[in-house]
C-alpha cells in the first residue's frame, strides 16, 4: 500500500480511508503510508469526501497529538467535529501566520511531530511538494488540503 501512495502527488480522503482502513482492521492508520497531501473537496457532488475526512480525523484525534487547522478558513464547524467523535481538546487553530505562507506553516507543523493532522485550504497543487511529503513522513502526520468549491454549498443532513 505504501508503494501505491509513494508515486502519487496527491490523493483524496476517500482513497486514503479505503486503503488504510480496508487494510488495517484495528488501530489507527499509519501516516507513513500516506505522505502526500490529501485533498478534501467540499461540494454537493462529493460530500462523501467530508465523511471520509472526518473518519480519518477521528482516528487521528485518538493519538496524543494535536489536530491543527491553519487559519479560520480551514476550520470545520466545531459541532460537526464533535458529532464525528473528534476530541475538541486536541484541536488547534493557527490564526497568527506571521507573514508565512500556509505551505511553510504546514511543513513546519508536520515536521514537528506534535500534530497527527495538519489542515489548510487552497489549491492542492500548491501543497504537492517534496518538502510537504518529507515533513509528513518525518512527523508521521497527515497533511490535508481542503478545496472549498465556492460554486456550491454543502448541505448538512
Amino acid at each position: 500500500m505504501a508503494a501505491y501512495f509513494e508515486h502519487q502527488n496527491t490523493v483524496s480522503a476517500s482513497q486514503v480511508y479505503k486503503a488504510t482502513f480496508g487494510a488495517h482492521t484495528e488501530g489507527t492508520p499509519s501516516p507513513h503510508t500516506v505522505n502526500c497531501p490529501i485533498e478534501v473537496s467540499f461540494n454537493d457532488e462529493s460530500q462523501a469526501q467530508l465523511a471520509y475526512f472526518l473518519r480519518i480525523l477521528k482516528q487521528a484525534s485518538q493519538q496524543n497529538r494535536w489536530i491543527m487547522f491553519i487559519g479560520q478558513s480551514a476550520l470545520v464547524d466545531k459541532n460537526l467535529l464533535k458529532s464525528a467523535g473528534i476530541d475538541l481538546n486536541k484541536v488547534l487553530v493557527l490564526n497568527n501566520k506571521k507573514s508565512k505562507s500556509d505551505q511553510e506553516l504546514m511543513e513546519k507543523a508536520l515536521r514537528s511531530g506534535n500534530c497527527s493532522a495538519v489542515i489548510a485550504t487552497g489549491d492542492i497543487q500548491h501543497f504537492a511538494s517534496y518538502a510537504i511529503r518529507e515533513a509528513s513522513d518525518a512527523g508521521a502526520s497527515f497533511a490535508f488540503v481542503i478545496n472549498r468549491d465556492n460554486k456550491s454549498q454543502i448541505t448538512y443532513h
